[in-house]
């Protein structure tokens, strides 16, 4: 089944890949403005996003970068290394996704514009990119090892998302457990959307999922501590 998925996620990459502007070279292969390990995760991104995991691989990321062998493997001994330092790139484009869905969203309520926005940046290939490579990792036990690797490092990166969308609901007890579960939401509605995309679906998910986080976050408001201590 892991199979399928990982050829739904490469299925939506393609199409939705396509036309994507690429990342211009702003030197050549042995200088100029951009150092070369950029260069090769810059490659690397772009080639799981119209390759997926299965065409990125050591010598296409190298063929791309217009880089040496050496030098690719300088930066990145394994190909699961490579991989690995491919998802710090991924989160910081997911987060601009992010950003850019919050600043299209009309004036809605707060915590339904900002599940809109997560919704959005799931739909963009460089998302289902990343889902991929959790895919390809369960038969990949050096991927799988990197990869917890790298997603602990974006931890942070991920968390300052979040706060920036849900900061004002830091005060209810169940705001890491709601977190947690919204962004399980959005990876499933991500995948779902593969076969059945339908906007009209997603607006009346992403509402009733918003609605249930409301009642979840507010029924679970802290007590500020004088009205803790009264009420013992």
């Amino acid at each position: 089944m892991l199979t399928v998925a990982s050829g739904m996620i490469q299925s939506m990459l393609t199409v939705q890949g396509r036309g994507m502007p690429r990342t211009a070279k702003t030197g050549g292969p042995t200088g100029g403005g951009v150092s070369t390990r950029s260069r090769i995760l810059d490659a690397a991104v772009e080639c799981l996003i119209e390759t997926g995991v299965a065409g990125t691989t050591t010598l296409a990321v190298q063929h791309r970068a217009e880089v040496s062998r050496g030098a690719l493997l300088h930066h990145f001994p394994t190909h699961a290394s490579l991989l690995a330092a491919s998802v710090a790139e991924l989160v910081r484009r997911n987060e601009r996704a992010v950003s850019q869905g919050r600043a299209g969203a009309g004036p809605a309520d707060n915590l339904v514009a900002a599940v809109e926005a997560l919704a959005f940046a799931a739909r963009q290939p460089v998302y289902l990119a990343e889902l991929e490579l959790w895919a390809v990792a369960r038969t990949d036990a050096a991927l799988k090892q990197a990869l917890i690797a790298a997603e602990r490092g974006a931890r942070r990166d991920l968390d300052r998302v979040y706060f920036q969308l849900f900061g004002e609901w830091t005060d209810s007890d169940a705001y890491d457990e709601v977190v947690a579960l919204t962004l399980h939401f959005i990876r499933g509605l991500a995948i779902s959307e593969n076969l059945r995309s339908s906007p009209a679906r997603r607006e009346r998910l992403v509402a009733a999922w918003a609605q249930a986080m409301r009642t979840l976050l507010e029924t679970t408001k802290k007590m500020p501590a004088r009205q803790r201590i009264e009420g013992e």
